[in-house]
């Protein structure tokens, strides 16, 4: 995979990752359904991570300092 691509595609990881995040208080929601609910958020993001994150870092292990680097000055990789 081309490094602009696999840099795309952390990103997009990422972005996804916060947008699922965002759903995780499901304050409207009884017990029963936050636990199925967040169940859902938890693995959709298991996933993400196991089946594109860490693919994409083992084909190109040198973002993992560009990644680290920007998280900590920006709160996000750009």
């Amino acid at each position: 995979m081309d490094i602009d691509i696999a840099r795309h595609v952390i990103r997009t990881v990422f972005r996804s990752g916060r947008e699922l995040e965002g759903l995780i208080p499901l304050e409207h929601c009884d017990a029963q359904e936050y636990a199925i609910f967040g169940k859902g958020v938890a693995h959709a993001l298991a996933a993400m991570t196991t089946e594109l994150t860490n693919k994409v870092l083992s084909a190109h292990p040198e973002l993992n300092d560009q990644i680290e680097a920007d998280l900590a000055k920006y709160g996000r990789f750009l």
